[in-house]
């Protein structure tokens, strides 16, 4: 059997609202995002009163328990997988971080590819493989459940790139992909080999949406 999870990512610019506001815009999307999801990949209708969330704040599905979701979203950007797998996905706005969280949460190894640049661009690429390595991080823990309650060094990856592939190795397990969209990075983890299918939605998308 192949499994199939498809990602949907959809921009949403920030107005002028407060912080708090944004945040409940932006859930406002998500809800439409599945619903839409639900619909296209399941021919189901999206009720939220038959979300339930985990031990650690994982939601899930409770009407049909082969449907697996997860949402993230970061300034700008609102992304959900639909999947029949467990999964977890994140997404990250590509900006600068301080010194200690990255010591905090990445290995040696993990902070040598990080400073493995050189060049006139090296500070920019150090924060582009900061938020590649983030980002998987966090679709391994979301997927798993078990939130911020993992130590992200448990989590270590090592990323190789040829002309034609892109290598993602973890020592945990579970099967990763992901994909640079502008500014962003978009990581996605499910427990085991799945077909991945990224969409873009526009905003006009989820207008009718919602039911």
């Amino acid at each position: 059997m192949q499994y199939r999870t498809v990602v949907y990512y959809t921009f949403c610019p920030a107005k002028e609202m407060s912080w708090k506001e944004y945040k409940k815009y932006q859930r406002n999307i998500a809800d439409r995002m599945l619903a839409y999801g639900f619909c296209a990949q399941f021919g189901l209708g999206y009720d939220p009163k038959l979300v339930e969330r985990g031990t650690h704040g994982k939601p899930f599905w409770t009407g049909r328990q082969e449907i697996y979701f997860n949402v993230s979203n970061t300034a700008g950007l609102v992304v959900c997988a639909l999947s029949d797998l467990e999964t977890g996905v994140d997404a990250e706005h590509i900006r600068a971080v301080k010194p200690a969280v990255v010591r905090r949460c990445c290995t040696e190894s993990e902070i040598d590819y990080i400073k493995g640049t050189s060049g006139e661009n090296r500070e920019e690429e150090a924060k582009e493989r900061f938020f590649q390595l983030w980002t998987l991080k966090e679709s391994f823990i979301k997927m798993t459940g078990q939130g911020m309650y993992f130590p992200m060094k448990e989590a270590a990856f090592s990323i190789r790139n040829t002309e034609c592939i892109q290598e993602i190795l973890c020592t945990q397990a579970g099967y990763f992909t992901q994909k640079r969209v502008g500014d962003y990075w978009l990581s996605l983890c499910t427990e085991s080999g799945s077909k991945v299918v990224w969409k873009e939605l526009a905003l006009q998308d989820l207008r009718e949406s919602w039911t």
